[in-house]
């Protein structure tokens, strides 16, 4: 049978993501636990029955089979998010989850600017600051409007007796009335929905189903964490189910996680490593899914880890990090055997030192992955890899990645650093009404007409793993805007040309990468960032600049003198000041920057002059860089940050 015949075959046996999953669970113990959350186990009959619940109460509240409807979704890490999510998928509705913080900025756009009538929100998210925000709505009126808001909270699916003691913290009524919305805006507040679909009937809904496989499932955004201007990727229900089968045991074998293996999720279910990666792939393989939300804070994540006796988390480096700093003993995380890394890649020195804490605790070092939004959150992955310390990994079973040389055009030599290309079955549709950006992510065919698309990652080849590739990756190559209200900061970095990196600029990111690696191995240093201050608007190059946390015990006069005696007298992009920063920039839930407390640091910033003191270096917004001389090494010892906890690691 030709590949293209049995591939059609296989369509035929499933409607949308929801029903392949559905498939996949029906050759497993029905009595199985899908879900833990707070004490309550949910076992795998009582998941399904729930969703077919949620389905006919969606019927019933306006939504049918195949309505293609997008609804906004904002939502905690909970089992009500993801079954009102699966629900939703199986209708036919267009799941576009969203951060709080682009919610916040601009509740239009992410609803009714993309079509939606419907949006999904925890109650614990209201706030003073989310009723301004609502105000964006006025009066709610026109062709164009939001028709519903299903409120929901952490509290459902507890045990009874913790969620009478939940609901007891919170008056939902006051608080969502609060938020003055629009008289036309239907209101279901939180557990009406659970509770008024317990009345619904249970019979399947793909009984009026039809083939949505060629439908769209998701819109996700993604580029605009660091600049808040989001472009909006589409996924279909084919190519998430691409990335399902990519971890089946006999198309991926060397995949670790098993039926039955408890996964904590701890990547915000905004976030699309979380939706596909961390969810819908554990769900397919048949994980009981882990959910606590008090795990995301770092000093309950250990005590998580070992109560639950987790098997598998999805994370970002951040919250490995804290966990590495956090009291251990040996053993510990003997049941740990898939930790993963999520977000941007992951600096070598660090990750070394995680990985020796989690070893001695028991535990497998982190599997490091690689992929963007665009390529359904993963392309690459390090498992099987005995080194995983600067690794991002092998191509996933059916993935094509390849490293282009973008001052020649053409495949970069093994070893030689270039920008990554990625095709792969499970790659975005589109982005939302944008044909150009999708245009110029998709940029690059080769000798066989194949379409490859590009995030301009900077990366290249370190070996092979069983005759395949491996792959490590430095980080993003991209333009760094800095929001703020009433006007624009822009850092300097790269700049494109029909959507690929400039080769000039491709050697400053590579500088900027390499710097950071290289200030990661100056004892005392914490985290290290490294960045091109803008002198002005004409300013095409910006100044180098380290952004770094140190411990309190080093003379921040030291660590200045380590890192300028460690850059030789020639070498080009030399860092021309540092930062010293009092807490870390990047988020732990996420291990994106935070925005704000970027742009309070990038006032000034300190230097070594020729002389051996130390200057502050302030750039007005118009006029000559002002340099004062410090006599008292004391100010810069005062922003320090505390002594963190000693990591030790035994043999």
């Amino acid at each position: 049978m030709k590949r293209k015949e049995l591939c059609e075959m296989q369509k035929s046996n499933y409607l949308s993501v929801v029903d392949y999953i559905r498939q996949q669970d029906k050759k497993r113990n029905g009595a199985g636990i899908a879900i833990e959350y707070d004490g309550n186990q949910i076992t795998r009959n009582e998941y399904w029955r729930t969703i077919d619940k949620y389905g006919h109460y969606l019927r019933h509240i306006g939504f049918f089979y195949g309505c293609e409807k997008p609804v906004t979704i904002c939502n905690l890490n909970t089992p009500e998010y993801e079954f009102i999510y699966m629900a939703l998928l199986e209708l036919g509705a267009i799941c576009s989850t969203v951060s709080l913080s682009f919610f916040k900025s601009d509740i239009k756009r992410h609803s009714i600017g993309k079509g939606a009538d419907t949006i999904v929100l925890s109650v614990e998210f209201i706030s003073p600051e989310l009723k301004e925000s609502f105000k964006k709505l006025g009066n709610n009126d026109g062709e164009n409007r939001l028709h519903r808001i299903i409120f929901t909270s952490a509290r459902d699916y507890h045990l009874e007796e913790k969620e009478r003691k939940y609901i007891s913290q919170f008056d939902y009524k006051t608080m969502i009335n609060s938020l003055e919305l629009p008289k036309n805006i239907e209101i279901i507040f939180p557990g009406e929905l659970k509770e008024k679909s317990s009345n619904q009937s249970t019979s399947s809904i793909t009984e009026q189903s039809f083939n949505l496989i060629n439908a769209n499932a998701t819109y996700s955004n993604t580029g605009g964490t660091t600049s808040g201007i989001p472009k909006c990727v589409v996924h279909t229900h084919e190519a998430i189910i691409e990335l399902l089968k990519a971890h089946e045991k006999d198309v991926f074998p060397d995949f670790p996680l098993k039926e039955g293996d408890k996964t904590l999720l701890l990547i915000p279910i905004s976030h699309i490593t979380a939706q596909f990666y961390a969810m819908l792939v554990r769900r397919a393989v048949g994980a009981n899914i882990v959910y606590n939300t008090e795990a995301f804070e770092q000093n309950l994540l250990t005590k998580a880890l070992i109560e639950a006796e987790i098997n598998d988390v999805v994370a970002p480096f951040g919250l490995y990090t804290a966990m590495a700093h956090s009291s251990l003993k040996k053993g510990d995380l003997r049941h740990l055997r898939m930790p993963t890394c999520g977000g941007e890649s992951t600096p070598k020195g660090p990750t070394k030192i995680v990985n020796e804490r989690l070893k001695w605790a028991g535990a497998e070092p982190i599997a490091i992955g690689g992929g963007s939004t665009e390529f359904g959150s993963a392309t690459m992955i390090s498992y099987g890899l005995e080194n995983r310390s600067n690794e991002t990994g092998l191509s996933l079973p059916g993935v094509e990645n390849i490293i282009i040389n973008p001052l020649t055009g053409k495949k970069a030599s093994d070893g030689a650093d270039g920008i990554l290309y990625t095709n792969c079955p499970w790659q975005m549709k589109e982005y939302l009404n944008d044909e150009k950006a999708t245009k110029e992510f998709f940029n690059y065919m080769d000798e066989n007409g194949k379409i490859f698309g590009t995030n301009n990652d900077i990366g290249k080849i370190v070996g092979e793993y069983k005759g395949r590739p491996v792959f490590s990756l430095q980080g993003r190559a991209t333009d760094f805007v800095l929001r703020i209200p009433g006007t624009k900061r822009y850092t300097r970095g790269i700049t494109f040309t029909n959507g690929r990196v400039n080769p000039v600029d491709f050697k400053k990111g590579h500088f900027l990468f390499n710097m950071r690696d290289r200030l990661l191995n100056v004892p005392g240093i914490l985290e290290a960032e490294a960045l091109l201050i803008s002198n002005g608007e004409n300013d095409k190059s910006g100044t180098p600049v380290v952004n770094i946390v140190i411990a309190s015990d080093i003379e921040p006069l030291d660590v200045l003198r380590a890192i300028y005696s460690s850059y030789g007298p020639n070498e080009a992009f030399k860092p021309e000041g540092v930062i010293f920063r009092t807490n870390f920039a990047r988020s732990l839930a996420t291990d994106k920057r935070e925005t704000t407390t970027l742009h309070e640091v990038r006032k000034g910033y300190y230097k070594v002059g020729d002389d051996g003191n130390i200057y502050t270096v302030e750039i007005p917004e118009n006029g000559n860089v002002i340099y004062t001389l410090i006599d008292d090494i004391s100010l810069i010892q005062r922003i320090a940050p505390p002594l963190p906890k000693r990591i030790e690691v035994k043999q």
